[in-house]
């Protein structure tokens, strides 16, 4: 497992665990988020799957050709007042595996952007009678959003495991 402090310029706003940097197709990125480190009170995410498409300079149609980036797989949680949070994100079959050659790359990265409250938040406490208590949100929010990427390697999967998820139709005919 690889662990990451995510801060911004005011402090921390979580630690990030991700199990696995290397995947093979089919298999789901999991990590988990802990906002009880943070400093910085983290409102939402979103963390998607980018294919990036690098074209080396002496094969592009246009010099100033920027590299195509394209989402696969993408989740978005609302974590205010969480204090962890989980990502499970699919890995398609149907992706092309990272490879690089003299003409192109193909690489992915996991693209998260964190959107964080700019002031702190006040705590709502929770009432000791029973019967529960409904949270109010702010009614307005100051936010800044931060952004990090951090590149993942996608292997080949196993022929076995693409031919699971394969439909074939089948026919059985018996005669006497």
């Amino acid at each position: 497992a690889s662990n990451f402090v995510i801060a911004n310029s005011r402090g921390k706003v979580c630690k990030f665990c991700l199990y696995k940097k290397n995947l093979r197709l089919g298999e789901d990125i999991v990590g988990s988020f802990d906002f009880t480190v943070g400093e910085v009170e983290c409102v939402q995410y979103s963390v998607s799957l980018q294919l990036v498409e690098n074209v080396q300079a002496k094969f592009k149609v246009k010099e100033d050709q920027p590299d195509k980036v394209v989402n696969q797989s993408k989740q978005h949680e609302v974590c205010l007042g969480f204090a962890q949070s989980h990502l499970v994100l699919p890995v398609p079959l149907h992706l092309t595996p990272s490879f690089s050659t003299n003409i192109c790359k193909v690489e992915y990265i996991l693209h998260f952007e964190f959107v964080t409250s700019v002031k702190g938040l006040a705590r709502q406490e929770v009432p000791e009678e029973g019967g529960g208590s409904e949270w109010q949100g702010p009614a307005k929010l100051d936010i800044e959003t931060l952004v990090w990427d951090l590149p993942v390697t996608i292997h080949p999967t196993f022929p076995t495991h693409a031919a699971l998820n394969s439909v074939m139709q089948t026919s059985i005919s018996t005669e006497l």
